[in-house]
Formats: C-alpha cells, sequence, structure tokens
C-alpha cells in the first residue's frame, strides 16, 4: 500500500469520527459504519464507557436541580424527574455526551416500575444518574447511600419554588418501596392517590433523591464518598425487606379515596 492511500484512510477515520455528532450518531457509526476503526479510534467514538465526565456541582446549581427534578415528576414522574434534574444541570456544565442521553428511558419506573408498587422510581433514576457519572461500581455504591437516605429520613425536605400544592406533613417510609413510602404518607396527611397534595410530595421527594445524589457525587469527585449503608440481602441472606408488617396483613396504610382530584392537573399537561 502508498503512503498516500495510507494517508487517505486516515484522515477518512478521523473525519468520521469527529464528524458523528452525538450519542445516537456515534453509536450509529460504531455499530455499522466504524467496523474497520482500529480499537483506539472504536473507543475514542463511543461514549459508552463509564463513568462519564463529571463536574461538582455547586449549591445553587444542587438547588436548580431539586427544582427541575420536582417540575418534571408532572412531566414523566419520578425515576425520569430525579434523572432529568440532574443531567440538565450537566449538559450545561459538561454538554457532550449528557446532551445527547435519552432521558426519558426511565419513565417506565414510575409508580414502583410501571404502576406495580416496588422499588420507587425515584430510586432508580438516582442509580442511572450516579452511574453515569461515577461507573457501575462507585455508582452502586453512591445509590445504596441514597436507598438509605430515602428510607430512613423524614421526607420530603424540598420546598419547591412552584409548588404545585401545600403540604403540611413529613414521613420516614423505612423502605424503598413505592407502595409503603407514599402509603404512609398520604395515611399521615390524610388525602389519596393522585390528588394535587400526593403528587406535589412525589415531586419534592424526587427534588430530595436528586439532590442528594449530586452531593454523593460531589463527594466522590472531592476524594471523600465513603460508603456505609450495607443492603438487606447481608443480614437476611437473600435481596428482602425487614419490615414486610408495616404493611402486609392488617396494617394496610387507610387513604383517602381511591382517585384524587390531581388527575385532572395530569389530563391538563401541568
Amino acid at each position: 500500500m502508498d503512503d498516500t492511500r495510507i494517508f487517505d484512510e486516515k484522515m477518512s477515520r478521523r473525519g468520521l469520527i469527529k464528524g458523528a455528532a452525538g450519542v445516537a450518531g456515534i453509536a450509529a457509526l460504531t455499530a455499522g459504519g466504524l467496523g474497520f476503526l482500529s480499537k483506539a479510534d472504536a473507543a475514542k467514538a463511543s461514549p459508552a464507557a463509564l463513568p462519564w465526565p463529571y463536574k461538582k456541582c455547586t449549591a445553587e446549581e444542587i438547588k436548580q436541580a431539586g427544582n427541575i427534578a420536582h417540575d418534571n415528576w408532572f412531566k414523566g414522574f419520578c425515576s425520569y424527574a430525579v434523572l432529568s434534574g440532574g443531567v440538565e444541570i450537566l449538559r450545561k456544565k459538561i454538554g457532550e455526551p449528557y446532551a445527547s442521553f435519552p432521558m426519558e428511558l426511565t419513565t417506565f419506573a414510575h409508580g414502583g416500575t410501571s404502576g406495580w408498587g416496588g422499588t420507587c422510581g425515584t430510586l432508580i433514576g438516582a442509580g442511572v444518574l450516579s452511574t453515569l457519572c461515577a461507573g457501575p461500581k462507585v455508582g452502586e455504591a453512591i445509590n445504596n447511600e441514597v436507598i438509605n437516605f430515602y428510607a430512613t429520613t423524614s421526607l420530603p425536605i424540598f420546598v419547591p419554588d412552584h409548588p404545585k400544592a401545600q403540604i403540611r406533613t413529613q414521613s420516614v417510609s423505612n423502605s424503598p418501596l413505592c407502595h409503603l413510602s407514599v402509603g404512609k404518607w398520604m395515611q399521615k396527611e390524610g388525602v389519596g392517590f393522585l390528588s394535587p397534595q400526593q403528587m406535589d410530595r412525589c415531586g419534592r421527594l424526587a427534588a430530595d433523591m436528586c439532590m442528594k445524589t449530586l452531593e454523593l457525587l460531589n463527594l466522590w469527585a472531592d476524594g471523600k464518598f465513603e460508603a456505609k449503608t450495607k443492603a438487606p440481602v447481608f443480614a437476611n441472606e437473600i435481596p428482602s425487606q425487614n419490615n414486610c408488617t408495616d404493611c402486609h396483613g392488617s396494617n394496610v396504610p387507610k387513604t383517602s379515596g381511591p382517585f384524587g382530584t390531581g388527575l385532572d392537573l395530569l389530563k391538563a399537561g401541568h
């Protein structure tokens, strides 16, 4: 092969890499059209390797993320709210690959995954956010701390700039489960599911989880993050909860009616 041809092929590879803007474009080229790239060039072309770049968020940016998460709860519910709160801030601070990241991929996790009342979607969104920024191993450790915070703290704490409803109470879930967390709070507040109060509570809860995740990511960026929480699997020798009787049996939380008037807010697109 003559020197001119070698030079042309190298320039062609570089041009394709530079021209593949955004996650979708790079992924498509890497999967289908860049099979001839060297391993080094392919690694540079693909944004899939974790962790992605992270820059510490200021206190004001974390508050902004909280407000974004709260407001976005009414667009895509809990998991999307948490993830979008962090990603929208990182899009402004960093750009790609966050700018092309499809945040809507977590909307399925609403209501404890498609409405089944399992793990609260805020924790799934928080886990995706922490994993993007810190990688799978550290991301999971951060998420474990967020889950512990969720289960042991009187929530919600965050007060949004633009609340949809006024709420009076906080509650401790002692569980990461959606139905137990929201059920205990609704019983204490005296409201029903999809009432304006319940929806704003869950929006505020999403803000709390988003902000906590960013706070822990800041500690990680400073080299100060410590994993302190152990999941119940280590105590029970199986993935499990420690408080099943809080809800099952005769202790199912009684709330005020099936669906509240907040359903009208969702239909109206607010």
